[in-house]
């Protein structure tokens, strides 16, 4: 039998649509919020990385959201058997509702601060602290942690 990756009718009808919040899929990634047909799913621990924002100095001001630009975490995705493509790097506002506010439902969290997609501009983007839930801006060269998130609609 293959390995299925990635969100499937089978990952809709069967799973996350009768699945409470906490559950364990059988990839390892957890629901962590379920609102409006939709569930909120993030990548199981052994997928986090530290890292700074992207390693690089970006032009482009927005949300950065395709895991893919994220080096350190899409190598941590293949590596542990996941198509980083299924994923994405959630905003600053996703991070805080339902990322922090729903953190007593992941697998396990780090206290420290995870990067957001969110820039500010060329040299600044978002963190999110899970110490308190706030957002604030710094330089994208500091340190962070950066888990991926999916989202199902059941």
């Amino acid at each position: 039998m293959g390995l299925i990756i990635g969100p499937t009718p089978w990952w809709q009808a069967n799973i996350v649509s009768v699945c409470p919040e906490g559950t364990y899929l059988p990839d390892g990634s957890r629901i962590i919020c379920k609102s409006g047909g939709t569930a909120w799913i993030i990548a199981p621990a052994c997928t986090q990385v530290g890292s700074t924002w992207n390693g690089t100095t970006n032009t482009q001001v927005g949300n950065k959201c395709c895991v893919c630009d994220w080096s350190s975490l899409c190598s941590r995705l293949i590596s542990c058997g996941f198509n980083p493509c299924d994923w994405f790097v959630p905003s600053a506002s996703q991070l805080q509702n339902p990322g922090f506010n729903c953190r007593a439902t992941w697998d396990s969290f780090s206290p420290a601060n995870y990067w957001s997609s969110t820039e500010c501009n060329a040299g600044c983007a978002y963190l999110v602290s899970y110490n308190a839930g706030n957002a604030f801006a710094t330089t994208k060269t500091g340190g962070g942690c950066v888990r991926a998130f999916r989202c199902v609609t059941y």
